[in-house]
């Protein structure tokens, strides 16, 4: 079931009820909502950085976007601008399935006819030469996203210009992605497309959730080109996409360890819906068939969408939209995640379907001082900040003390 509809659903429920000595090298990772940053501090004189030790787990889209941006196509600059209108004269109408509520009403009948509309979308993609000469002009209209979206959803919406991921000619273009949400809520989801340079679309698919539900993953390419996850397929170059979704399950993370392997992470189960006697939601509870409790929920891929590796990971939080707290130590070039229930998940970045669990009574209590060996590194869940000490030639070899947070 679509979160947007179960959210609307949890409300309607709602609403019927109303009715140390030397100091190692350390590395700090964020909240799980954002398990971005890493900072690094060294003991002793440090080593020259080893190759291939980028953090590809952890990145993200830039934070601004530009409607205005001028880039290079075999070696040539083009300028490339984005815009978008609503015209309130031609008003768009359907029917609702009941994600939208009254506030967005056609008419007064809403109750009988679930009726909700908006204003006429566009959004326009021009690609010109410096000089001004037209190379690619593509609009797009509201209709053009329904079956991607949820009609209702983009009617009432409120079009905004799209976001450009990049040109991508291994996968044939120019890479796209389009918010399409109900205006003041976080109810949305966003749109990938692919254009040519004619303006053809290659694909249009659905990319990630807003706010509650939406998969820690990002639209990004492979750190060497030749793939690109849109959060809901891996593109191929010369391969047809593969999806990452599964069915009666939610997509946790789906993000590149490195230029050739990525990881996938899955809930499974959806949320069933019980009505009473007038057809009225009455409970709504998530349920995971008994056969998939302990199957393995993570899959290290590689760009073919071969599997390398399988295991359980039941440590990721879903606040407002699934994370998973991590770090990556570069000087042992390896990831870790946290179950903080169990203990941390290693992929080493070199070799990542070598994967193992090491478990919090596997590690040793941590007790000062730390040994200039040792890499110190954090990771902060909601309630707790665990502080981990790996040995540099055996990053399996741990001690921890976790800190309980204020509050």
């Amino acid at each position: 079931m679509p979160h947007f509809l179960w959210r609307f659903l949890f409300l309607s429920l709602a609403l019927a009820t109303a009715c140390q000595p030397s100091t190692p090298t350390e590395q700090v990772t964020t909240p799980p909502n954002t398990p971005n940053p890493v900072e690094a501090e060294a003991v002793a004189a440090p080593a020259p950085p080893a190759p291939n030790t980028t953090d590809w787990l952890s990145r993200t889209l830039p934070g601004r976007a530009t409607t205005d941006t001028t880039f290079l196509i075999d070696g040539k600059p083009y300028r490339l601008r984005l815009s978008a209108t609503a015209d309130s004269a031609r008003m768009l109408r359907i029917a609702t399935g009941g994600i939208v509520g009254p506030a967005l009403a056609a008419d007064s009948n809403f109750a009988r006819n679930r009726l909700v509309e908006g204003p006429t979308g566009y959004y326009r993609i021009a690609l010109s030469t410096p000089a001004g000469q037209p190379v690619l002009r593509k609009e797009f209209q509201k209709p053009d996203f329904y079956q991607v979206a949820g009609a209702d959803i983009v009617v009432v919406s409120e079009p905004t210009p799209p976001r450009f991921l990049g040109y991508y000619p291994e996968l044939g273009g120019l890479a796209f992605w389009q918010e399409i949400g109900i205006p003041g809520s976080d109810v949305g989801s966003y749109i990938f497309y692919l254009l040519n340079r004619q303006g053809k679309v290659l694909e249009m698919s659905a990319g990630n959730e807003f706010g509650e539900g939406s998969a820690d993953c990002d639209p990004l390419p492979a750190p060497r080109g030749g793939a690109f996850i849109t959060c809901g397929k891996l593109l191929r170059a010369g391969h047809p996409p593969l999806p990452l979704q599964k069915p009666h399950a939610d997509l946790v993370l789906a993000r590149f360890l490195s230029d050739s392997t990525l990881l996938t992470i899955y809930q499974y189960g959806e949320y069933v819906v019980t009505n009473d006697s007038l057809g009225n939601p009455e409970s709504m509870e998530w349920q995971v068939p008994p056969g998939m409790r302990a199957q393995p929920n993570a899959f290290v891929l590689n760009l073919q969408g071969r599997q390398l590796a399988q295991f359980r990971y039941e440590g990721f939080a879903s606040n407002l939209g699934y994370s998973v707290p991590r770090a990556y130590v570069p000087a042992t070039n390896t990831y870790y995640l946290l179950d903080s229930e169990r203990g941390l998940r290693l992929l080493p970045g070199q070799n990542p379907e070598a994967t193992q669990e090491v478990k919090f009574r596997q590690m040793t209590r941590f007790q000062p001082p730390a040994r200039p060996s040792e890499i110190r590194f954090f990771i902060e869940v909601e309630d707790a900040r665990f502080e981990f000490y790996a040995e540099k030639n055996h990053p399996e070899q741990l001690r921890y003390r976790r800190v309980k947070t204020a509050g």
